[in-house]
């Protein structure tokens, strides 16, 4: 696979990614569910991710999914795209 071909199926994924985790949110928020998970395991994922290689500390950022790492956590419908950790539902 050529480079360009490479990176543009990297973003694909990611935007996946993205995409299944705010639409699982807008469907929990429209249930009249919260979106959020609780403070323990928002802390707990950031120390898996504090501890992953794929975790640029500078700017919070997963290098798998580019996501900021302290957002992501506090939603209950996002997951690890390495699998270290999985929705909070």
């Amino acid at each position: 696979m050529s480079n360009p071909d490479k990176l543009k199926q990297e973003i694909l994924q990611k935007l996946k990614g993205l995409s299944e985790t705010v639409t699982d949110s807008i469907g929990e928020m429209a249930k009249g569910r919260s979106i959020f998970c609780e403070s323990a395991v928002i802390n707990n994922r950031m120390q898996i991710c504090n501890s992953c290689p794929h975790f640029i500390k500078g700017t919070s950022q997963c290098k798998k999914c580019g996501c900021f790492m302290s957002a992501k956590t506090r939603l209950k419908q996002s997951q690890c795209p390495i699998g270290k950790w999985g929705k909070d539902v």
